[in-house]
């Protein structure tokens, strides 16, 4: 669907993506920041949902810039946030703020050989998250290196000694993509380690700026603000009817 000014100019549009059988769908629609407050969202969210509802099961809409008045919107409609988390931006002007390494650790860039030590760390650190999606090795790995924006240099894992893999980090251009610790390395500081030498490398190589998305719900968000990350945006999904996922 889309919505187009006097002049034709492009305001709002929005598109309907059917699931599986049973899935439902997802709808996403954007308007303009110009041409907010006219009500073109509240149309497009009332498209998509009859949309969405001609296919077995709930709908899901997603929204990558939320704010408070698409939240009221979603929650008047009887909507239920099933995942939020912020965008973040950091400059890289800047020389990166130093970020000690617990004593004795070993920092490896990624490599084919390494790759497998790699998804088992993590594998390790978000096995016990609610989603958890199970890939297996092959399956995590060509998620990343499929990927052209794929960065082998910016992104390392570091063994810690009695603990083994402890963490790691992996990036594309502009973009850190994740980071994990496992459970029994948490709190020595090995996270902060394994972003800042991400953002060296990439300044390094010329990068200027790095984004990031972190669950609203992780308290590694006060690790970003300490390594200069700003908020940016919030991305979000909301389900229809609003049942327990």
């Amino acid at each position: 669907m889309q919505a187009r000014d006097r002049a034709g100019v492009l305001v709002a549009a929005g598109a309907v993506r059917p699931g599986g059988d049973g899935d439902g769908a997802t709808f996403a629609g954007m308007v303009d920041p110009a041409a907010r407050g006219r009500g073109l969202g509240a149309h497009l969210l009332s498209w998509g949902l009859a949309e969405g509802g001609r296919h077995a099961g709930p709908v899901t809409v997603e929204t990558e810039s939320l704010n408070g008045g698409a939240e009221a919107l979603f929650v008047a409609r009887g909507l239920r946030q099933v995942f939020a988390e912020d965008v973040m931006r950091v400059d890289l002007a800047a020389a990166v703020p130093d970020r000690g390494w617990p004593e004795g650790a070993i920092v490896t860039g990624w490599s084919e050989a390494a790759a497998g030590r790699f998804h088992a760390v993590y594998e390790a650190a978000f096995r016990e998250r609610p989603g958890f999606p199970g890939w297996t090795a092959e399956e995590w790995i060509a998620d990343l290196v499929e990927d052209d924006e794929f960065r082998p240099a910016w992104s390392v894992m570091a063994t810690v000694p009695g603990l083994g893999d402890a963490g790691f980090v992996t990036a594309t251009v502009d973009w850190i993509v994740q980071v994990g610790v496992v459970p029994a390395a948490r709190g020595r500081g090995i996270g902060a380690a394994l972003v800042a030498e991400g953002l060296r490398r990439m300044r390094a190589d010329g990068g200027t700026h790095v984004w990031l998305n972190v669950n609203v719900d992780n308290p590694a968000v006060r690790l970003y603000r300490k390594l200069g990350f700003e908020h940016r945006g919030r991305r979000a999904r909301y389900r229809f009817p609003a049942t327990e996922a």
